[in-house]
């Protein structure tokens, strides 16, 4: 405890020292204080990745639409699309692999590193390719949906649309009156 009053003495009497301990004991406090403040960037990133999402298969929806509904035999067709994930970034990335041979013992390390942008993105990671999300299934309902030729007519081309199995399309028949 003697310490600790001979400190208070200290810090009374030079106040460039109070200042400098302040100062130190406050940037503690910032940093631990960061850790239990939420960042509004990635609530805003997550935001934007499902309206991504969404738009993307609205899009695909609205074409498969346009298509099936020129179609003979489909009447009013309506379409729905889930996503099995969403899309998947491929980052730059730096590859060393160094080998170190010693006797009949030979030692091999692989380092990989992401490329970072200098750019004020989001992730700071150089992105080479984004693949679109996995299609998980396909719902057509259509006036002409109870007849099995549509029906595998509609299968077919949502399958080669897509690039999805069979079993992942479902063909429906329409209700009267529905629009």
């Amino acid at each position: 405890m003697k310490f600790l009053s001979d400190f208070k003495e200290k810090l009374k009497g030079e106040k460039k020292l109070f200042i400098l301990v302040a100062l130190g004991l406050l940037g503690i406090l910032l940093i631990f204080g960061s850790e239990f403040i939420k960042s509004p960037v990635k609530a805003e990133t997550q935001q934007q990745e499902t309206d991504t999402q969404s738009d993307y298969c609205d899009t695909l929806e609205e074409k498969l639409k346009a298509v099936l509904s020129k179609t003979e035999g489909t009447g009013r067709v309506e379409v729905m699309i889930t996503l099995q994930s969403s899309d998947e970034k491929i980052y730059a990335t730096d590859e060393k692999t160094n080998y170190k041979s010693s006797d009949s013992v030979t030692e091999r390390t692989y380092d990989e590193q992401y490329v970072l942008s200098d750019s004020n993105s989001d992730d700071g990671g150089i992105v080479l390719k984004t693949n679109a999300p996995e299609i998980k299934g396909v719902i057509v309902v259509c006036d002409g949906g109870d007849n099995s030729a549509v029906a595998n007519q509609i299968t077919n081309a949502v399958c080669a649309s897509l690039g999805i199995q069979s079993n992942c399309v479902s063909v429906l028949k329409m209700k009267s009156g529905e629009e």
